[in-house]
């Protein structure tokens, strides 16, 4: 690996994972403004934020087309690799100290709903926000459909939005809006969801390790 790589490598696991703090935050961000007399002010705040984290992940498609055109697949997969285990990380140390600072206990009861939920979670935060990675891999496979392969990113990008922005969404500011007995177990679906989907981008890319390399 030549440092041109080493150093690509580190910018795209960097890029990728200042957009994944991002998200979480802008998300941890208004839940613990719930009691705030500025909600207004609050969700202005967590768009912007939003705003800032999708400013860096449209640096990822060139920098991963980069490596596609150049034919370097292993730095494709260790990139994927390597930004899954951070993103894990980042996401366990900012759920534990959104945990702390609302001082609530994480609580996830198996029941049906929540089951269903949880599998919804690892499918749609298993794509969100990491589509680029896994088309551009795919795309090494398939180059002569490369082309318009790399184009889905947008399309499934927006339906994994739709979860996140017609259910979860809605859900936080029900508890936001909720002035007595809030219901708390919405933050403890928002956290696991969350982190069942970075499990599952880590074992996806366990994967690729393992059998493409």
């Amino acid at each position: 690996m030549s440092t041109v790589d080493t150093l690509l490598l580190i910018f795209i696991v960097f890029m990728q994972n200042i957009a994944v703090y991002l998200d979480n935050y802008a998300v941890f961000y208004l839940a613990s403004n719930h009691k705030s007399q500025k909600l207004a002010s609050a969700f202005t705040r967590k768009f912007q934020i939003e705003w800032v984290a999708r400013g860096f992940l449209f640096f990822i498609p060139p920098l991963l087309g980069v490596l596609l055109t150049n034919d370097h697949l292993n730095l494709l997969i260790w990139s994927l690799f390597l930004s899954s285990i951070v993103s894990l990380f980042l996401s366990l140390i900012q759920s534990k100290g959104f945990l702390k600072r609302m001082n609530i206990h994480f609580s996830f009861p198996f029941t049906k709903n929540k089951i269903i939920l949880a599998i919804s979670g690892i499918f749609i935060y298993a794509l969100y926000l990491y589509v680029p990675f896994y088309l551009n891999i795919l795309s090494y496979y398939f180059k002569s459909q490369s082309l318009w392969i790399v184009q889905l990113s947008p399309a499934l990008t927006a339906v994994c939005s739709i979860f996140v922005v017609y259910y979860m969404d809605p859900r936080i500011a029900k508890f936001i809006d909720t002035k007595r007995n809030k219901n708390y177990s919405v933050l403890s679906d928002l956290i696991f969801i969350r982190i069942l989907g970075r499990i599952a981008v880590f074992v996806i890319s366990l994967l690729c390790i393992l059998f493409l390399v």
